[in-house]
């Protein structure tokens, strides 16, 4: 069997959705698309019409691509004033053989959370930290044989309303929701390296109307808190100070702007028209004043909401997100946060850009989650697995080269 997964991530600008083929720890990219949000509020659903119009737009865009119907998918919710508790729980395992299986694991889990969640919240998951099997400590239980089993773990849980809301949207797109998730989780599935997966540290996603920082200690999520600030400020600063509409402030953050006065070009200028249908000329000096000076302001509030997050010290930082894209961002990161932060490139076939890193993560992260409990598990049926193998010549050039190269892969080691 395949492992092949449709990941979507609902973000406030944009929803991405991505079909990939996990193999050999890296996802194989066979669609992706990005579509723009509708009925969405700093990550919360506010139009649940226009929501479910926009994501069907974009399963339309993947299965147009591959030739097949998307039936399942993993998706996020929002993290707003999501919980973290230190859950443990303990079975007895009574099977004749008193081999673990996939089915104690869910018991075991089942158990931790047992009247342990808040009225008004619901489940996300609980991420374990150990599995105990008859006093000694081991990775993966299933399989093992034993008499008692423990689980230490975290267990995660956000409001009602951020996780219905989700499922209600899914169910009016006609989507099997498989499974759920936050962000942190997602971020830290992708960016895990042999560097950082022993340590205390922290992840900082730069989205478009907030910012998400999530706190690790040896590649578990500890705690998570969202600023609302993001790249949509940026933009409203520099349409407030020109005169201009958003659109056009987008496109200078993104094409003109720098994230630090240093490294400018000081003849460079960008013709544009005010609200008044004025032309104007700005310089890129004053425009990257009124940039670095917003993103400046989002990573200090970072970096102390880490300090409110844990009392630890941390051993590295990563950024991501699309604001990491802006020219000369680095530049700015070092002079802020230190030189030892790491600011995350995507370099996934097919999506080479930091806005896909959370819809990339998702599938790690679910294929992680099916590991630990010794699952082999596809969101297509072996027909569609074929269709994905022998792609029509005729689908998008953007997915053809890593379609055929995951499944080259793929077919080879099966």
């Amino acid at each position: 069997m395949k492992k092949i997964y449709t990941a979507i991530d609902i973000g406030s600008d944009t929803i991405k959705f991505i079909v990939g083929e996990y193999f050999n720890n890296k996802v194989n990219v066979l669609s992706y698309h990005e579509e723009k949000s509708k009925g969405i509020r700093k990550g919360l659903i506010v139009d649940s019409n226009l929501t479910i119009n926009a994501i069907k737009d974009g399963i339309r865009e993947l299965e147009k691509d591959l030739g097949l119907k998307i039936k399942k998918a993993i998706v996020n919710v929002p993290d707003y004033n999501s919980k973290f508790m230190l859950v443990t729980s303990t079975i007895n395992i009574t099977s004749d053989e008193e081999e673990i299986t996939t089915d104690d694991i869910n018991r075991l889990i089942k158990s931790s959370v047992y009247s342990k969640i808040d009225k008004e919240y619901e489940l996300i998951t609980v991420v374990p930290l150990t599995f105990i099997l008859d006093g000694k400590v081991i990775e993966k239980p299933v399989g093992e044989k034993g008499k008692k089993l423990e689980l230490k773990g975290i267990m995660i849980t956000a409001p009602k309303k951020n996780i219905y809301s989700v499922l209600s949207v899914m169910e009016g797109v006609g989507i099997d929701v498989v499974d759920i998730t936050i962000s942190g989780l997602c971020d830290y599935a992708e960016v895990d390296n042999k560097n950082i997966n022993n340590k205390i540290g922290a992840i900082i996603n730069l989205g478009h109307e907030t910012t998400n920082v999530s706190v690790f200690n040896r590649g578990k999520l500890m705690n998570t808190e969202t600023i609302q600030l993001g790249g949509l400020n940026v933009d409203k600063d520099l349409a407030y100070m020109f005169n201009i509409n958003m659109f056009d402030a987008r496109t200078i953050k993104e094409k003109f702007a720098s994230s630090h006065k240093r490294f400018i070009a000081l003849n460079d200028t960008y013709e544009v028209k005010n609200t008044a249908g004025e032309t104007i000329k700005l310089n890129q000096i004053e425009v990257t004043e009124i940039v670095m000076d917003r993103i400046a302001e989002l990573l200090k509030l970072a970096r102390k909401q880490i300090l409110l997050l844990t009392k630890q010290t941390i051993s590295y930082i990563v950024l991501t997100g699309g604001l990491t894209e802006i020219k000369a961002f680095k530049n700015l990161v070092y002079e802020i946060l230190g030189k030892d932060v790491i600011i995350f490139t995507e370099d996934t076939i097919g999506v080479r850009n930091s806005k896909y890193t959370t819809a990339l993560g998702m599938i790690k992260y679910f294929n992680n989650k099916m590991e630990t409990r010794c699952r082999e598990y596809s969101m297509f049926d072996k027909d569609d697995e074929d269709i994905l193998i022998n792609p029509n010549k005729n689908k998008k050039d953007k997915m053809n080269v890593a379609k055929i190269f995951g499944n080259f892969i793929g077919t080879k080691e099966d």
